[in-house]
């Protein structure tokens, strides 16, 4: 009885040693920092996406539109180019946001929008184009693509602009390649502007002029070394998303270009 007493001493003994080490917490496994260079690729596929479609559309529509139906036709079909898409436009020769659907923005039609920048840039040397950040005559920041149109004898009859959300761009691109809730994705262009932001207040803003940004020092200095190179990386405290709580945020950042303008996509991981 005592050696069965013994064994049966020592069999519990061992399954309380195997319990307890199956119990400990396994080391946490760091997840691998993603790759903004495969972000921001993804992010300027889906900005091609919408030329492409601007330049499909107008491609079919070559030489046959010949009335305001033709043209609303054609409007509706290319603000289907991409979910971000806000407003197609048609734009006469002399700068004249002509037409526009949806038909929620029908009041801003009839604007004068000649003194826009890419306006004048298409008037001038009609050619695909992208915008800088800007405040559209429909009301909200946006950046706008746009392609010229020409009628049955080639010659330039105004232009195709779409106006682009870039606020929903972001999130599509982190939900895609499966990043980590605890990062997020923006972008600006060379000279501060903000061209691409989750947070919709902060498309149109330059990070060195615009007062929200003037009083975070690390976060100029952080926008001057992005500024300096096309990749790098960097860290700077800033408000975390959907808080008033400055922390420091380690950041990535690489270059995309599309019709001859830089975009600087910066990768932050969240505080």
């Amino acid at each position: 009885m005592k050696k069965i007493s013994v064994m049966v001493y020592v069999m519990l003994a061992l399954s309380i040693l195997l319990l307890s080490s199956c119990n400990k917490a396994k080391p946490e496994v760091e997840e691998p920092i993603p790759e903004v260079s495969v972000l921001a690729q993804d992010l300027l596929a889906n900005m091609i996406q919408i030329d492409t479609a601007i330049a499909t559309h107008i491609e079919a529509w070559e030489g046959k539109i010949t009335s305001q139906e033709d043209i609303r036709v054609l409007l509706a079909e290319a603000q289907k180019a991409h979910p971000a898409v806000l407003t197609s436009c048609y734009v006469d020769t002399k700068g004249i946001l002509k037409y526009l659907e949806p038909a929620a923005y029908k009041d801003s039609e009839g604007a004068d929008i000649s003194k826009q920048a890419h306006t004048i840039a298409m008037l001038q040397n009609p050619t695909p184009m992208i915008s800088t950040a800007f405040k559209a005559v429909e009301g909200f920041a946006t950046v706008a693509m746009g392609r010229p149109l020409y009628d049955a004898k080639e010659k330039f009859a105004g232009s195709l602009v779409l106006t682009i959300d870039t606020s929903r761009l972001p999130q599509a691109v982190l939900q895609k390649n499966e990043v980590a809730s605890g990062y997020e994705l923006w972008a600006m262009e060379p000279d501060g502007m903000i061209v691409c932001d989750h947070d919709k207040d902060e498309i149109g803003l330059n990070l060195f002029t615009d007062p929200m940004y003037l009083e975070h020092e690390s976060l100029q200095n952080f926008g001057k070394l992005v500024i300096a190179s096309p990749k790098g990386e960097g860290e700077y405290r800033f408000k975390a998303a959907g808080s008033e709580e400055v922390v420091t945020k380690k950041a990535y950042w690489d270059t995309i270009n599309i019709h001859g303008r830089d975009w600087r996509v910066v990768l932050a991981q969240k505080g």
